[in-house]
């Protein structure tokens, strides 16, 4: 009951109750997502996780040119939105009238379903023509796909996974997009480095906990996101030293790594970049993002390197989008 004679303390206890009976997460997620915003932000956060995004696709212009795949959609009564650049090889679903993932523009690998916001990893590596490019964790195939789709299937891409059942799903979408420059190998992404290095560029997208996708799947709201974040952490922390190690620093075309999660929490983001800092000889650069907030430089009392305000978060309250982190990190002289 409301009264004067009560603390903010005691409201604030209340509410949380209110938000886990409410919307069904555990008093531990709602206390950590209060460190991370304000209380209405936290509430807005909350909220948007119940609301499902709109439907992206991802044009693939080594098959066909995008304008006339766009075209050929709305023939069949889907109309997209195209976006602006550099995003304007996406577009939004806006109406939809067949199942978008089983008509034969998409067997054919005209497009394929990919989210905004696992696009920006990719962008941010800015593959080239010729480069050597290395996808350290890269099933189910997007970004990996992305990636020779920008790189005009001219260079080489090593797209890597160690889990063999959804390394399935990488080589089913690397035939389906018309992919020829890449080589598809089964590793653990942590020896990788001493079978193969010397990478102009480097992406890992490292398995996380999910905070950045609970509109996705709704189950990840009920576990134990520190638990999560611990089992993680280790692996995120070996993935990253083994992708530096795996990028050549003398490289004119780059010498550069991209880290990236679809997650929120700062100990799957800053912290493993802390770590990799203070660990190898890497400096976080600018992102090339012109959108998105920065990294945190502080986080319960723990600092960070200055230098992480240069990474990029996107939250679905804020941007409309996946929640994402994106660090780029150039590997220096040794």
């Amino acid at each position: 009951v409301w009264s004067l004679n009560n603390s903010k303390k005691y409201y604030l206890k209340l509410l949380k109750k209110e938000i886990c009976t409410i919307f069904h997460y555990p008093k531990d997620s709602v206390n950590y997502f209060l460190t991370l915003f304000p209380i209405f932000e936290t509430i807005k956060f909350i909220e948007s996780n119940e609301k499902q995004r709109s439907l992206t696709i991802r044009y693939n212009s080594l098959r066909k040119n995008p304008e006339e795949i766009r075209m050929e959609l709305e023939k069949k009564g889907i109309r997209v939105f195209v976006l602006e650049k550099p995003l304007n090889i996406a577009g939004i679903i806006s109406k939809n009238r067949l199942k978008i993932g089983g008509i034969p523009e998409f067997l054919t690998g005209y497009y394929t379903l990919q989210s905004i916001a696992s696009l920006l990893p990719v962008l941010s590596l800015n593959p080239k023509e010729g480069d050597r490019v290395l996808d350290i964790t890269a099933a189910p195939g997007g970004k990996s796909t992305y990636i020779s789709q920008l790189m005009n299937n001219k260079g080489i891409l090593i797209a890597n996974d160690k889990n063999k059942i959804r390394i399935k799903s990488l080589v089913s979408s690397v035939h389906r997009m018309g992919i020829t420059n890449c080589i598809v190998t089964n590793l653990d992404g942590i020896i990788l480095p001493f079978i193969v290095k010397g990478f102009d560029k480097v992406l890992i997208d490292a398995p996380c906990s999910g905070t950045g996708i609970i509109s996705h799947d709704l189950n990840i709201k009920l576990k134990n996101i520190s638990k999560k974040a611990a089992v993680h952490f280790s692996s995120q922390k070996r993935l990253l030293l083994a992708a530096i190690d795996a990028c050549n620093e003398r490289s004119t075309k780059g010498g550069v790594i991209i880290y990236s999660t679809c997650s929120i929490l700062v100990e799957e983001n800053e912290c493993v970049i802390q770590y990799a800092i203070q660990n190898r000889n890497v400096e976080v650069i600018d992102t090339g993002l012109k959108f998105g907030m920065p990294g945190y430089k502080k986080f319960k009392g723990v600092i960070f390197d200055n230098r992480m305000e240069n990474c990029r978060r996107f939250f679905p309250h804020v941007h409309n989008t996946d929640g994402f982190f994106v660090c780029k990190l150039k590997k220096l002289f040794s």
